[in-house]
């Protein structure tokens, strides 16, 4: 999570640009740091809400 926290830090206090700090950070694309900075400031979790395949062990 932490990374997530950076890239919001460097876009929003050091006013860089998304492509910037994506860069910065080794990230693929400018469209995450997008997402992450629209989430902070909606006040949003950055908890991962992809769906994970049930446990196996749960249903033996």
């Amino acid at each position: 999570m932490k990374i997530k926290e950076e890239a919001v830090r460097l876009y929003l206090e050091e006013g860089l640009g998304y492509r910037t700090v994506a860069e910065r950070l080794g990230l693929r694309s400018k469209t995450q740091v997008e997402v992450w900075v629209k989430r902070h400031q909606e006040e949003r979790s950055f908890a991962d809400k992809r769906s994970h395949p049930p446990n196996l062990n749960s249903i033996l």
